[in-house]
């Protein structure tokens, strides 16, 4: 009878420890370790894609790039170029092995001292764990933990070296966490990210972290030192609207801006033909008309001496979480700057008789004139120092480059550049075919497959002067009759 008890003990103490074996077993099966890494930060998001809007009569707006244009005017003599462009969100198509991710541009260091926190919630949106607020070093891995196999959420936050965390409550349900920022001084940083847990497999994770306020930084460009002349000063730059306080949902990373709106101060630096700003943050939801505005700008050219200026863009949408490069150029009135090219050319083509002006943009047609008393037409219409394009001028961007094709559907020659552009296409000179009317001369007539003419000298050589012939295959100059009556673009010296 002893023994059999002995035994049935034995048993039992078998079966009881095989048992909590396979409990032990079944809990690690059900287990996957995280890996989690702050890969950077970045303003390109491609869950994001900034709608950018910018009314004015001389705007052009692409909407392939969201590259906004438009001249505005400085003073009597001069205008700006302005360009906005926002971040570019082409994706580079690699995709993270571990997530699926796919990056958007290369990110920026999150910065050695940067405060994040790290928290996790499940299919449901209830709360799971989180890391607390920790430093950020540069450090492989930034969080190890194990999870029951499963959907979940991560959300990280984070702000730069030196700023303050904001106060969140992660311990609740995800979709009621709010917290406050004051100040875009605080440049806040936000991702969230599905994870999928898989039972004994360790998940790799980058955090790619974006930017939740709008930057932006810009440039003034002095396109010549003889006539538009060097950048001595400026004063009172500010960019509008800028928030006081904004209430950031963890969920989204979006906010409701609150408090007043008082213009954000922007400072230069620099000397000569360029000056850079600062990289000023904004609050700013892209709901209200922003404005970038320059308080006065003083200059000193050698042809013209001291003057002064200012810059007022408006009807701009600044919209959040997009980093914004604004590029402005000072031109004579009535210019465009071709890159490399030592003369201005005029915005268009010549049109009209009493008085001759300049048509509103390149490709329009213009008006045609004979070439006899064609020199002063240019000085008329645009001020002293524009002429008629010689062969000369128009050689040096045929060099350069030609390209036949269209703007606003009008064909041409692009001149400049070898390719069509497909952007930004006022930093080309395009001649559009224009409606030339031969002369019955005789001699020196117009060549055969000519689609547009133009002047390309202002002094008449007899009873012919040279032309420059736009055909379907190429652009060449010739010399034609002067009772020819063809189109004329301006040009002036830098």
């Amino acid at each position: 009878m002893k023994n059999q008890f002995i035994q049935l003990l034995t048993l039992l103490i078998i079966f009881s420890t095989s048992c909590s074996k396979n409990e032990s077993n079944t809990a690690v099966e059900t287990e996957g370790n995280v890996s989690v890494k702050m890969s950077g930060t970045s303003f390109a998001d491609e869950d994001t894609e900034p709608q950018l809007k910018l009314s004015n009569n001389k705007s052009l707006n692409n909407t392939l790039s969201n590259t906004q244009e438009v001249i505005v005017p400085f003073n009597s003599e001069l205008s700006v170029l302005a360009t906005l462009t926002p971040e570019p969100a082409t994706s580079s198509n690699v995709l993270r092995a571990s997530t699926g991710l796919k990056m958007a541009t290369a990110p920026v260091s999150l910065g050695s001292g940067a405060k994040y926190a790290i928290a996790v919630y499940n299919a449901t949106g209830n709360y799971v764990k989180d890391t607390g607020v920790l430093t950020y070093s540069t450090s492989g891995t930034n969080w190890n933990l194990s999870l029951p196999a499963g959907s979940y959420t991560f959300v990280a936050i984070a702000v730069a070296n030196g700023q303050t965390f904001p106060s969140i409550n992660f311990n609740q349900a995800l979709a009621n966490i709010t917290f406050n920022v004051t100040g875009a001084d605080t440049d806040i940083l936000w991702k969230k990210l599905p994870v999928t847990v898989i039972a004994n497999q360790t998940l790799a994770v980058d955090l790619i972290l974006s930017h939740l306020f709008t930057q932006v930084q810009a440039t003034l460009e002095s396109t010549s030192a003889n006539v538009v002349g060097n950048i001595t000063a400026m004063t009172s730059s500010t960019i509008s609207p800028n928030y006081g306080t904004a209430s950031v949902k963890l969920a989204d990373g979006l906010f409701t801006q609150g408090g007043s709106s008082t213009a954000r101060n922007v400072t230069f630096s620099g000397t000569g033909l360029a000056w850079t700003s600062n990289a000023a943050l904004i609050i700013t939801e892209g709901t209200t008309v922003g404005k970038v505005n320059f308080g006065t700008v003083s200059l000193n050219s050698t042809q013209n001496g001291v003057r002064s200026g200012t810059i007022d863009l408006s009807n701009l949408s600044l919209q959040k979480g997009v980093k914004y490069s604004l590029k402005l150029r000072l031109v004579p009135k009535g210019a465009i700057d071709v890159p490399n090219s030592n003369y201005y050319w005029s915005s268009a083509n010549l049109m009209g008789t009493a008085p001759i002006t300049i048509a509103s943009a390149q490709y329009i047609k213009g008006s045609v004139y004979g070439g006899n008393g064609s020199a002063t037409y240019c000085e008329g219409a645009l001020g002293t120092g524009w002429r008629t394009a010689t062969q000369t001028e128009y050689q040096s961007l045929i060099n350069m480059g030609i390209a036949r094709g269209s703007y606003n559907g009008q064909t041409g020659w692009f001149l400049g550049t070898s390719t069509v552009p497909t952007t930004n296409k006022d930093n080309y000179m395009f001649l559009p075919d224009n409606d030339f009317v031969r002369s019955s001369s005789g001699n020196n007539n117009i060549p055969t497959g000519a689609l547009g003419v133009y002047w390309a000298s202002s002094t008449v050589q007899g009873n012919a002067k040279p032309a420059l012939i736009l055909t379907a295959t190429g652009v060449s100059i010739v010399d034609i009759h002067q009772n020819n009556q063809v189109g004329i673009r301006c040009v002036k010296s830098k």
